[in-house]
């Protein structure tokens, strides 16, 4: 009997009418430069609601932005990609807004424009002065967001403290305060693993065992190896290790693949995702961090083991989910958190989700460049393959920035390491694609025909590939990886 995930129903949403990429259709547009269109953004987003903030508040970015007004939507608003608050309504969340962080320091760099980087230090500022509770935990992630109307944080349902998928920008937050932000990872750590000689975690920070998702486990290994980076505290690099080994464990005696998440026995833990993607860039981070070769050989193994179980050479994808011990492929009968039959790069279900398959795809790039293997270079070409061959143009559907940005940013990559400029020339088609569906009256929508910016919607991670694509080379991460 194949393995489902539980039946969650989920509320019926507004279509975008039509795809809202009219302007895409003849493949012909002439993108001489995509920095003014982000510096244009960024011009708006900065002005967005101004008048209506005071003190810190003032400094920090608003969650969402109406495109047609260039003011915050109204109280009514509900985000659409996530569930419950995740989306800041009538708010501002630094977690979420850091691809678009990275990008205004990005943008100031290749423009000598200050004004970028002067606003996102300024936000930085702001959040730590109103945004870190008496124990040293930063308020923010999945259950926690600053409404900078009100002046308030605001926490709702389901934990205290959830990092995933995105793993800070640590590099920043040094720069302006390297005693908090040690204080504030070791704290972390300490609140997330229930058993420090095991590396047993907890997504949430209630100190006891729980939903031990590959994605959180990555970023709590990912961040302490790179505060060992700075201390050179070896404890943080062994407890780093001990948490990516815990989640290393729990795989397939014969597949090698790695439980989703190991500890609660339902349906995540029978399977494994394109979420070992997220993973294993964290390892591979960890690993250049620490200068420690068994990160970079755990997430090699697991991405290996991934890419190998999961292709579906009938119809020449990838599965999204497959059983731990036999690599069976699993179809749910629902839509929700977890993948499809397929990996689907253009995902619009429910976020955050466990289908990450750009992410598997830019460790593929990584592990070939490290490797040279042939397994991680036959996943790079049908990566490629199959986002070519399935841009929202294309097929007619619709999604968001994110995803745009994502594959994008693999095309450019794969292209160059691979010397395929048929994959470059689909990179920049894409991008001129993303552009014409996004960009509007001088900021770039969520996804088309939303006519609404907002930080969920992973619009930093397409102007990061923008640049990337634009220059030739990776934009200065600033600790934050795709």
């Amino acid at each position: 009997m194949p393995l489902m995930p539980p039946v969650v129903r989920q509320k019926r949403q507004k279509k975008p009418h039509g795809n809202g990429c009219d302007g895409a259709k003849n493949h012909n547009i002439a993108v001489s430069s995509f920095l003014d269109k982000i510096a244009s953004h960024f011009d708006r987003l900065a002005a967005a609601g101004a008048g209506q903030r005071s003190g810190a508040a003032a400094q920090m970015w608003v969650s969402a932005v109406d495109t047609h007004t260039g003011c915050p939507p109204g109280v009514e608003h509900i985000p659409k990609r996530v569930y419950r608050l995740i989306g800041a309504p009538r708010g501002s969340t630094l977690y979420w807004d850091q691809p678009l962080v990275v990008a205004a320091y990005g943008l100031t760099d290749l423009t000598g424009k200050p004004q970028y980087a002067q606003s996102a230090d300024r936000y930085i500022e702001a959040f730590l002065a109103r945004c870190v509770a008496g124990n040293g935990m930063f308020q923010w992630g999945n259950h926690r967001y600053y409404d900078v109307f009100d002046n308030r944080i605001v926490a709702f349902s389901g934990g205290d403290h959830e990092l995933r998928p995105i793993t800070p920008a640590w590099d920043l937050f040094w720069r302006h305060d390297p005693d908090r932000i040690s204080a504030y990872i070791r704290t972390m750590a300490r609140r997330h693993v229930y058993d420090p000689m095991s590396g047993g975690f907890n997504r949430h920070d209630d100190g006891k065992k729980g939903h031990a998702f590959l994605e959180a486990g990555g970023i709590l290994a990912e961040s302490l190896s790179w505060l060992y980076s700075k201390t050179g505290d070896a404890e943080l690099r062994d407890m780093a290790l001990r948490i990516a080994q815990y989640s290393y464990r729990h795989r397939g005696p014969s597949t090698g693949l790695l439980s989703n998440e190991p500890d609660m026995g339902r349906w995540d833990s029978k399977v494994s995702t394109s979420e070992v993607g997220v993973w294993a860039q964290s390892l591979l981070r960890a690993g250049e961090y620490s200068s420690t070769g068994t990160f970079i050989e755990m997430a090699s193994d697991a991405t290996r083991a991934y890419v190998e179980h999961a292709y579906d050479s009938a119809s020449g994808l990838y599965f999204g989910q497959v059983t731990v011990d036999e690599g069976i492929p699993v179809a749910p009968n629902e839509t929700g958190y977890w993948p499809r039959l397929h990996a689907d790069i253009w995902n619009t279900d429910q976020w955050p989700t466990h289908d990450y398959p750009m992410a598997v795809a830019d460790a593929c790039v990584s592990l070939y460049a490290l490797t040279r293997k042939q397994t991680f270079l036959d996943a790079v070409q049908r990566w490629a393959r199959i986002a070519l061959g399935s841009s929202p143009l294309r097929t007619g559907r619709w999604s968001y920035a994110e995803n745009y940005g994502r594959c994008i940013h693999f095309l450019a990559r794969a292209g160059r390491q691979l010397g395929d400029e048929h994959v470059l020339s689909g990179a920049r088609a894409l991008a001129d694609e993303a552009v014409a569906c996004l960009y509007e009256n001088g900021m770039f929508q969520g996804y088309p025909g939303g006519h609404l910016y907002e930080s969920v919607d992973g619009v930093g991670f397409l102007f990061l590939a923008l640049m990337l694509l634009e220059t030739g080379a990776e934009a200065n991460l600033q600790g934050f990886g795709f």
